[in-house]
């Protein structure tokens, strides 16, 4: 018997990954408004057996609907398939009696400012922060030491602002505050915004990516991130991540940490975390799939399907884990200077066993902006190889080789 599964949200980038799968069926509430936007009726897959239109981005209208669904279907198992979902699917799994974050943390894992009162509860490192509801409160927290600005329910690098200086606080407030969603992935309709700032912690970051089942952790990963200098956007990542072992060990001791504090439940926790001479200081936390294809780095490194492994946690099935990485592989994201593209050369360094996959997303007329947001990157590829060396010899090689010809005739924002 197949098991079904509800989705909340529309995600191409896991029915892409389940396509193969004869196990299961996809069952999706989706924002109307969203499903319109992106034409995820021209999508095709036989796992959907249906779609239904409920609101679930700052808002609980799917939550009898999914009632009413499981009432009809009996699903196995309920997973958020984006960010903005993972709120309303803790409420409903504890609804559903079905696996999950449960309703408390999901709040806690999909707002930055309540993420940091439970770190305080639980003695967890974290940064000084504080909410910010007015340009003062920014004012009141600097002490002459750098900070970071930023929307405390927003994805993907939005809105991140460094106050370096006093000076730097007008303009931080601005950018922040102004900044725009993805309008692929967010609706026209008002949505709660809040900010927080942080005390800017230096030093490399990793994250780190664990499978819970009732509330104990059976797989972890850590991911070393690669950021672009003039900003806080991935420039790339790599798994597993080349540290010592003893500093894979503290953050995994801290991850395990969380995850008991917080009494998890079961799903996917990515965490981000800043190596302080203290040890490890969490930066964020998000009960989803990572982003940034790390996924796919985790499934080509440790050689299992990372993505049916999680399913199959909230399925409440059997799952076949590899513990320990055989390769090493390496998302990159290209470089491009802002201005109308003319034209993309080096594309056939591209053309080697090492890449398993890759894309550019924009075409020669395009306007290329400034990087500001992981929606702004033009393409990337990803490397599997047999050593850290190996991998980052050739995605070098690919980055010298790639040349993106732009000309600035505007001023691009």
């Amino acid at each position: 018997m197949k098991q079904k599964i509800l989705m909340i949200g529309f995600s191409m980038v896991a029915l892409k990954q389940y396509k193969d799968r004869t196990d299961i069926e996809v069952y999706i509430i989706e924002e109307e408004e969203l499903f319109e936007k992106n034409k995820f009726s021209d999508f095709e897959s036989n796992l959907i057996q249906r779609v239904v239109f409920g609101n679930y981005i700052d808002s609980e209208d799917c939550v009898p609907i999914a009632k009413a669904l499981h009432e009809e279907i009996q699903f196995d198992a309920v997973f958020p398939s984006k960010d903005y979902a993972v709120r309303v699917t803790g409420k409903i799994a504890d609804l559903l009696g079905l696996p999950g974050l449960k309703e408390k943390n999901a709040k806690v894992l999909t707002n930055k400012i309540l993420l940091r009162e439970a770190c305080e509860r639980y003695s967890i490192p974290h940064p000084r922060y504080r909410k910010v509801v007015q340009i003062e409160d920014l004012f009141d927290f600097y002490e002459g030491k750098p900070l970071i600005f930023k929307p405390a329910t927003l994805q993907a690098s939005i809105g991140i602002s460094k106050i370096a200086s006093f000076s730097d606080i007008e303009k931080a407030w601005e950018n922040t505050t102004s900044a725009q969603d993805n309008p692929k992935i967010t609706v026209s309709r008002k949505i709660n915004r809040e900010n927080i700032v942080e005390e800017y912690l230096d030093g490399p970051e990793f994250s780190v990516e664990s499978l819970v089942r009732d509330n104990e952790i059976i797989f972890s990963n850590v991911t070393e991130k690669i950021t672009f200098d003039e900003n806080f956007v991935e420039e790339g990542h790599i798994v597993p991540a080349n540290i010592s072992a003893a500093d894979w060990d503290i953050l995994l001791k801290e991850k395990s940490n969380l995850v008991k504090k917080l009494e998890i439940g079961s799903g996917l926790l990515h965490s981000e975390w800043k190596i302080q001479e203290s040890g490890p200081v969490l930066v964020e936390c998000a009960g989803r799939m990572p982003g940034d294809y790390i996924y796919d780095l985790i499934s080509n490194a440790y050689e299992f399907d990372f993505l049916k492994e999680y399913s199959m946690i909230l399925m409440r099935q059997n799952t076949n884990i590899q513990q320990n990485a055989a390769k090493v592989s390496t998302v990159r994201y290209f470089t491009c200077p802002a201005g109308e593209l003319k034209e993309i050369k080096g594309i056939e360094s591209l053309m080697i066993p090492e890449v398993v996959d890759w894309s550019i997303d924009k075409s020669v007329g395009d306007v290329i902006p400034v990087v500001k947001s992981s929606w702004d990157r033009v393409g990337h590829f990803i490397v599997v190889g047999d050593s850290h060396d190996e991998v980052n010899r050739i995605s070098n090689e690919i980055l010298n080789n790639i040349e993106f010809e732009v000309e600035v005739a505007i001023e691009i924002k």
